[in-house]
């Protein structure tokens, strides 16, 4: 992976995450606390008010000279990987069509992160 593309993504990432923590914080009164975890960009322990912890990863899957792309995840106490979304170098959230085409999600990326974090706390199987 070239090392400019991977420092020019990161540059938002700060910014991006503030942002989802202060949400979980405001919107499910979750407790966020920072952990260090190999191979993520940023990784976060959340505990929800019924005391179920899970983690969100940001993991960067592909860089290059024009598209670098991050994985945004919760990871349930089982190891199960949740995908919320793929983002952007702009933090967007964005999928990929048949076609091979990225294109842009109607929701945002924090808004799918939120959604992921409720359906995993719901008490209906998903």
């Amino acid at each position: 992976m070239e090392q400019s593309a991977i420092m020019a993504f990161e540059q938002g990432m700060d910014a991006f995450m503030l942002g989802v923590k202060n949400e979980l914080a405001a919107e499910y009164q979750a407790h966020v606390v920072h952990l260090s975890v190999p191979r993520c960009l940023e990784c976060l322990s959340v505990v929800g008010e019924d005391d179920k912890a899970l983690q969100l990863r940001l993991v960067l899957v592909g860089c290059g000279p024009e598209v670098t792309f991050g994985r945004l995840s919760w990871v349930s106490e089982d190891g199960r990987e949740h995908i919320c979304c793929y983002l952007n170098s702009e933090y967007e959230a964005v999928k990929r069509k048949p076609n091979g085409i990225w294109v842009k999600e109607k929701s945002s990326a924090e808004r799918m992160c939120l959604r992921k974090w409720s359906r995993l706390h719901s008490p209906m199987p998903s």
